[in-house]
């Protein structure tokens, strides 16, 4: 890599400004690494004309707000934290970046933290992944359940990327796929049978290639939204009010859907507080071992009000997983040696 078509001095001031106006971690993603691993329409060139590098920014989910809904007690916290005034918080710092570069007389192209584009021919996705952009920043890699795992937080974070022509200086190395130890417990536990590794989706990225689980986007956000009763069984906020998937259904007929047939709790809460009604589910994340490693290194030693790896399970127990247990056992005899 030739550090002379690069701006060695901005790209230092740009990552100190990400970490003053809050952001967990900051990277620079190679915008010609990402042109060639994403799609036609959803690729940083077809936002920006010229765009040199994605500056990747992330926020941490609280570790409490994903603990407690492990355990069944409450969802709101997380969607609320982990979502709803997240997308706020992570707006900020996309508006702040923003401009920061722009006042350095660079284009920067904002594009908000959550949504997609309306009339897009990938309902389901926004714009850009910031997925891919936090691997090709080298902040994160994928597990198999298609999060990106940072070794700082796991799956407990949001990532965010600003495309712009600044000539910043990106990752040279991104990470493998060690960092997700194959508990499968995410795909195991996901209440919309989403996720599926028969095929797995292979992503090609820096020279890296990746798998990953295949996620039937319409039935995740099926449940996600609050209209199956399968989201957390035996959880006491659990959906109590199953609305019949259709296939091909109109904007219209979905929008019905959220807000005439849905669970009427949810839909007071979500008038109240301009969240998703403490639904959006998160179990891939909430069932993740990495997020929960990732969790116990940073806290003090004495501190173990979530140390251990008991979930809420389908059949209503507080438990667990024996795939867990056993990979537990694997690591500590492997230390031992």
């Amino acid at each position: 890599m030739d550090e002379q078509q690069f701006d060695l001095e901005l790209t230092e001031r740009v990552k100190a400004y990400a970490k003053e106006i809050g952001s967990a971690l900051v990277g620079i993603a190679d915008a010609g690494i990402l042109n060639e691993a994403l799609e036609p329409d959803f690729r940083p060139e077809d936002l920006l004309p010229g765009c040199r590098c994605v500056v990747v920014l992330s926020l941490h989910i609280p570790d409490g707000a994903l603990e407690i809904m492990r355990r069944g007690k409450m969802n709101y916290s997380y969607n609320m934290f982990g979502y709803a005034y997240l997308n706020r918080e992570l707006d900020y710092l996309i508006y702040r970046m923003t401009m920061f570069l722009e006042n350095e007389g660079y284009a920067a192209m904002p594009i908000p933290a959550r949504g997609t584009q309306y009339g897009a021919r990938k309902p389901y996705f926004g714009p850009l992944s910031y997925r891919h952009c936090a691997v090709a920043a080298g902040l994160a890699t994928f597990g198999l359940n298609g999060l990106a795992l940072s070794p700082q937080f796991g799956s407990r974070q949001r990532f965010v990327g600003i495309p712009t022509t600044a000539p910043l200086k990106p990752a040279e190395k991104l990470m493998d796929q060690s960092l997700c130890d194959g508990c499968m417990e995410c795909i195991r536990n996901c209440p919309a049978h989403a996720l599926s590794l028969n095929p797995p989706h292979v992503c090609k990225l820096g020279g890296m290639t990746y798998r990953y689980a295949r996620c039937n986007q319409p039935a995740c956000t099926h449940v996600a939204r609050g209209l199956s009763t399968e989201v957390w069984k035996g959880a006491l906020f659990n959906p109590n009010v199953d609305v019949p998937v259709e296939e091909n259904q109109s904007r219209a007929g979905h929008y019905d859907d959220l807000w005439n047939k849905r669970d009427a709790r949810i839909r007071i809460s979500e008038h109240a507080e301009a969240t998703y009604g403490a639904t959006l589910c998160g179990r891939c994340m909430a069932f993740c071992t990495a997020g929960h490693d990732a969790m116990n290194r940073r806290m003090r030693q004495d501190q173990t009000a979530y140390q251990n790896d008991e979930v809420l399970h389908k059949d209503g127990t507080i438990h667990v997983a024996d795939r867990v247990a056993a990979l537990r056992k694997r690591s500590a005899q492997s230390e031992q040696k």
